[in-house]
């Protein structure tokens, strides 16, 4: 026990400068009964995210470790305040770490928020299926929406609630649809959507049908393009921007690879059809943004995403941020945050050269 409060100390030195009158100051902590300061708080917390799994387990760690004897509606109050806090700490280590990039001035005035979902959340021990559904701003990885539904409803934009005229959405292929692209319409926002291999049909200025691939097969490697084209769209034909990347022959590669276990996962292990061979030797989104950003600037916004996507991959590897314990969002933002921070630390651990198998 001796050790891991020792490694625990170690942890506290990656933490951002004013982290603990940052917990007061956004009301993780209020009084010191029991947890008596930030850093056991904290503690709790971290031992909640990882060996206690739920309350009533947190609150027999914490006293077999000796820390406190707190029962279980005591760890749930305290722990359903730190959301904010965790997020103002996560944010912090990963700016210093590099792994938050600066808005592009282009984009002043906008939120840019990554929309995705998440199969297969397990909650409490009749390990009951749901699918999260969430939004995060790219930039500064504020969560504007959590949504948890049953395994039958899919991953659409119609989920999303709370977008506006300010907001530009980005999204991966299963978001790529034209009932997507309208509903945005309808509440003002923007998008850079993936587009996946015959996902709707493309039309030039005079109706005629085009062939999406046909239009960027001259890009060479590592070039981008773009076309107008029009679709329908709520029943009426509109133009829409469509910008397209040739991948390199690694990228190329490692698509493929990715496509080989989607299809396994998702399709009974059904072979990768030549079109979405075609297809995976682009990046191609639909987007709203006009010119005052060009092709490579829309492509270079959609990749950023995957620094974030990157982070989410870990979480739900590593530390099965997927097993959601709660559906009250002020609980899903602790655990999220909190498994974000889990991630932040690793990664600046490894940076700084201090993780070893015998740590």
């Amino acid at each position: 026990m001796g050790r891991e409060k020792d490694r625990y100390k170690q942890l506290l030195k990656f933490l951002p400068e004013g982290w603990e009158a940052k917990a007061k100051e956004l009301g993780a902590f209020k009084r010191s009964r029991k947890i008596k300061s930030p850093q056991e708080l904290l503690r709790l917390v971290l031992l909640y995210l990882t060996k206690g799994k739920s309350f009533a387990g947190t609150s027999a760690l914490m006293r077999l470790l000796g820390d406190a004897s707190i029962n279980k509606m005591a760890v749930f109050k305290r722990i359903r305040k730190c959301g904010e806090w965790l997020k103002w700490i996560c944010q912090h280590i990963y700016r210093q770490a590099g792994l938050l990039v600066e808005k592009p001035k282009w984009l002043e005035g906008k939120n840019v928020l990554l929309i995705d979902g998440s199969e297969e959340v397990k909650r409490g021990d009749a390990k009951q299926y749901f699918m999260l559904h969430y939004s995060i701003e790219l930039f500064t990885l504020c969560a504007r929406e959590f949504l948890i539904t049953d395994m039958k409803t899919g991953e659409k934009l119609a989920n999303f609630k709370e977008l506006g005229p300010e907001d530009i959405v980005i999204a991966d292929r299963a978001y790529g649809t034209l009932p997507g692209v309208g509903y945005l319409m309808g509440l003002n926002a923007g998008y850079v959507l993936r587009l996946r291999a015959n996902c709707f049909s493309i039309y030039g200025r005079n109706k005629e049908k085009l062939d999406l691939l046909g239009q960027f097969s001259g890009l060479r490697e590592g070039e981008s393009g773009e076309i107008t084209a029009w679709c329908m769209i709520n029943g009426q034909y509109e133009a829409v921007r469509i910008c397209a990347l040739r991948k390199d022959t690694d990228s190329e590669r490692k698509g493929l690879k990715r496509l080989v276990k989607t299809n396994q996962r998702k399709s009974g292990g059904k072979p990768v059809s030549k079109l979405q061979q075609e297809y995976n030797k682009y990046i191609i989104v639909m987007t709203s943004i006009g010119q005052e950003a060009s092709a490579s600037e829309v492509l270079e916004l959609y990749r950023t995403r995957w620094q974030i996507e990157i982070a989410f991959k870990r979480l739900k590897s590593i530390f099965r941020y997927n097993e959601m314990p709660a559906r009250l969002k002020k609980n899903i933002l602790t655990w999220f945050y909190g498994k974000l921070l889990l991630a932040a630390l690793c990664e600046t651990l490894v940076n700084a050269g201090r993780f070893s198998p015998s740590a």
